[in-house]
């Protein structure tokens, strides 16, 4: 039988990277090498991407400012109290960790193990304090509905985020300050909602990385699949007839020649026939339709994140395309990949005068639109 062919999760990122790099990838089904080019562009993206880093890198930058700010207040303020001061150290040095730990598993698109503890924990050291320090210490309330959006599941994280956003001016009315009241609310919401918004999105971000590069990864191990799966129920079974034959043939030299000789002949013609069809395969391979070959273009610019619309005419298209016609439609698909602006593309195949023209038009992009004569 042939080898298994279907890759290891662990060995899909490499063979991408070979498939990219080898002369042979023209040589390759469209299928295979597009989606090659896929993964390695999603892998590219996700080692590359400086904006996601440093987006993340502000997210648990402004984690760690905000309730050092609202430290620093509370020691500045116009009549400060040493006693106050120093519990609002000690209550700001105990949940801060565990406030930044949320948000940086957040902005990774992970989930914190032991994060309904560390959340518990955050809120009785925030809420503890809360009557000891008073109306200054209202603003910290912002972490704490921070932290609760991430760790918990709606409907309760909405529910205790609207609790905690709609606590503020009560309690600094109760505590005898009034005049705080409306600063203590907008300030919880407008710091929790920045914070939140930026962690959201990083983490969105990373997650549709993820999602991009599955897809490609199972793409290629379909294709992969497919063919194996092919080759085994033809070349694969000629393959073990032939081993078979020339078992026989082994045994039969010593007993029979003339019953050898006879077997030795029927290996050759399976072999010739196995030839026959390992090279019908290979072209069927090398030649695909118009129709597939932009399917899999679609599919391909799709799973890089360019949302693609096929726009077709009436009537069957070309069975075959000519080498010339595919290496242009795999340079254009490969200049769309390269540009990061783009982000809608339209392919359009037309008539003309007997001849299938395609069109490729991308939005966002500074690119002119790309014609491929087919036929």
């Amino acid at each position: 039988m042939l080898p298994d062919l279907e890759p290891a999760p662990e060995e899909l990122g490499r063979a991408m990277a070979v498939a990219l790099a080898s002369p042979l990838t023209g040589r390759l089904p469209w299928r295979i090498a597009s989606w090659s080019w896929a993964g390695a562009r999603v892998t590219q993206g996700r080692q590359s991407d400086g904006l996601t880093r440093l987006a993340a890198a502000g997210a648990v930058a402004c984690s760690i400012v905000l309730p050092l700010l609202e430290l620093a207040r509370i020691a500045t303020g116009s009549v400060p109290s040493p006693g106050h001061v120093a519990l609002a150290l000690v209550a700001t040095a105990c949940y801060l960790p565990l406030h930044v730990r949320h948000v940086r598993h957040a902005t990774n698109g992970t989930r914190p193990a032991g994060a309904h503890w560390t959340l518990l924990a955050m809120a009785v050291v925030i809420i503890g304090v809360l009557p000891v320090i008073g109306t200054s210490w209202l603003t910290s309330l912002h972490a704490l509905a921070v932290s609760t959006l991430i760790v918990l599941r709606p409907p309760w994280s909405l529910l205790a985020v609207a609790g905690l956003l709609a606590a503020p001016a009560p309690l600094a009315v109760a505590f005898g300050d009034p005049q705080w009241a409306a600063f203590s609310a907008v300030s919880v919401v407008w710091r929790g909602a920045a914070l939140f918004v930026l962690v959201w999105l990083v983490g969105a971000s990373r997650r549709l990385q993820e999602a991009r590069l599955v897809l490609a990864e199972q793409a290629i191990a379909r294709e992969r699949l497919r063919i194996d799966g092919q080759l085994r129920r033809t070349v694969g079974a000629a393959l073990d007839a032939i081993v078979a034959g020339g078992r026989r043939a082994s045994v039969l030299a010593g007993q029979n020649p003339a019953m050898a000789e006879d077997e030795l002949r029927v290996v050759a013609e399976r072999s010739r026939r196995a030839l026959a069809e390992a090279r019908r395969l290979v072209r069927g391979y090398q030649q695909r339709s118009l129709r597939t070959e932009l399917d899999s273009a679609a599919a391909l610019l799709a799973a890089a994140g360019i949302q693609t619309r096929l726009v077709l005419p009436g009537g069957d298209l070309p069975e075959s395309v000519d080498t010339r016609p595919r290496a242009a439609l795999q340079a254009a698909v490969a200049r769309l990949l390269g540009d990061d602006a783009a982000r809608h593309c339209w392919i359009v195949v037309t008539r003309q005068d007997g001849r299938i023209q395609l069109e490729f038009r991308a939005d966002g992009s500074g690119q002119a639109p790309t014609q491929v004569v087919v036929t």
